[in-house]
């Protein structure tokens, strides 16, 4: 049963959280170092999945408006200008042409609700330029439940400053720029969502699968299906103090990197498979400084349990574009394998404290003059089967029991508790 609170440590607001309490599955992780498992999935990793009647949340209005042949209105635009704070709007599934502008914002704690009745309602049409197929705008407070946002010629979705937003089975196929746009906005949870086909137009293309950036901050991103899209996955950047968690996603076949982190701080990146970037300079997970920053600053960022193996470049690469700083990054129980430019990939100099610790270098050694580096494997050091992608580790691995407790989570990338034996596991699992 999911939790509608969250911990301290979160960022989001208690509200925000209790948008997904009623989705199925659990609720947003908590991503702190040694303070109890958070509610994972696994067991191929959980995705986007259609909720039923009973797993939207009741409107805080008590009022319900209906879209669909013989419902209250025939199309969602005009559903949503008639939306209220702490109204739903259940849309009989279907195709529903023209696009979708937000025009109303809910309230404290009463989100407007757009949610698919029992499947997806699907947004399509000629619309989606600059400002989105689904145009959010500066609006708050707006929650959308399977809703499918297809074919944009410009952007999927965008949204510019506002904030409590909450996406949720949602699904992006295809748009000519990018998918799921979020700037400058904050409180934002995107849960089970299904992100592919975007940026079709290339590298010309703007935006990225799913961007979060310029000044957005407070934000969760987790059991998404991010793949095969013609430019980044998941890119968080430019945003100075982004309290981001990018969790229990599997992110893959993009053009890359998988996931991104650009001139971005206070982000945490675990529990992800990413995995068959597709250029040869893209990365699984990248860190990196551009020079569209302002503050040209990447800090205090970890990345734990994840798998990142089959990409174009490596596993991990740092980067900078001209000048600026990139500093406390801590590396700790990931597994790095079969990347075309190794495990980790330094063109970048780190400041500040940092931490290589329990990984797992397939490729072969990893060092680097910026890093604390201890309690790490070159090889395989006992893999059930990968080349099948399963990495467990084998019980008689010399992984298993050879790591630190110092810096290591208390949790996998399963959610099985550190440590399971007498030590710590080295790699995202603990056998």
């Amino acid at each position: 049963m999911r939790s509608s609170t969250v911990k301290t440590g979160l960022g989001i607001t208690t509200a925000l959280a209790a948008s997904l309490a009623f989705l199925p599955g659990p609720a947003p992780a908590q991503a702190l170092f040694h303070e109890g498992a958070p509610g994972l999935f696994h067991e191929g990793q959980r995705t986007a999945g259609v909720a039923t009647v009973k797993d939207i949340p009741p409107p805080a209005s008590g009022k319900t408006i209906t879209v669909g042949p013989g419902k209250d209105f025939d199309n969602i635009q005009d559903a949503a200008d008639a939306a209220q704070p702490g109204d739903n709007v259940a849309i009989t599934p279907g195709t529903y042409d023209g696009g979708l502008t937000i025009n109303n914002d809910g309230d404290d704690g009463k989100f407007i609700t757009f949610y698919g009745d029992g499947g997806q309602a699907v947004i399509t049409g000629e619309g989606g330029g600059d400002d989105g197929l689904l145009q959010i705008g500066e609006h708050s407070w707006q929650r959308f439940i399977n809703v499918t946002s297809k074919d944009s010629s410009g952007f999927a979705v965008r949204a510019n400053g506002g904030h409590d937003l909450s996406f949720s089975g949602f699904e992006v196929d295809g748009s000519q720029d990018g998918g799921l746009v979020l700037y400058g906005v904050s409180n934002i949870l995107v849960d089970g969502c299904d992100i592919h086909g975007t940026n079709a137009e290339g590298t010309s293309a703007d935006g990225e699968a799913m961007s979060l950036g310029e000044g957005s901050s407070n934000i969760d991103v987790s059991h998404c299906k991010v793949h095969d899209n013609g430019e980044e996955g998941i890119d968080v950047k430019y945003d100075d103090d982004a309290k981001a968690k990018i969790h229990d996603n599997v992110v893959s076949n993009n053009r890359g990197p998988n996931i991104y982190v650009d001139s971005s701080s206070n982000v945490e990146v675990y529990n992800n498979v990413t995995t068959g970037t597709k250029e040869e300079s893209k990365a699984g997970i990248a860190l990196a400084v551009e020079h569209w920053s302002d503050s040209r600053t990447l800090n205090n960022v970890k990345i734990y349990n994840n798998v990142s193996y089959g990409n174009a470049q490596a596993g991990i690469s740092f980067w900078k574009e001209t000048d600026g700083t990139m500093s406390n990054v801590q590396i700790v129980n990931n597994t790095f394998y079969d990347n075309g430019a190794g495990s980790i990939s330094f063109d970048a100099d780190v400041e500040g404290d940092n931490l290589l610790r329990n990984n797992i270098f397939g490729e072969g050694d990893v060092s680097n003059d910026g890093f604390t580096s201890d309690h790490n494997v070159a090889g395989d050091p006992g893999f059930v089967d990968p080349a099948g992608g399963d990495f467990h580790l084998k019980a008689d691995s010399e992984a298993v029991n050879a790591g630190s407790a110092d810096s290591a989570p208390a949790f996998d990338l399963e959610n099985h508790p550190r440590p399971a034996g007498s030590a710590v596991d080295i790699g995202a699992y603990e056998q």
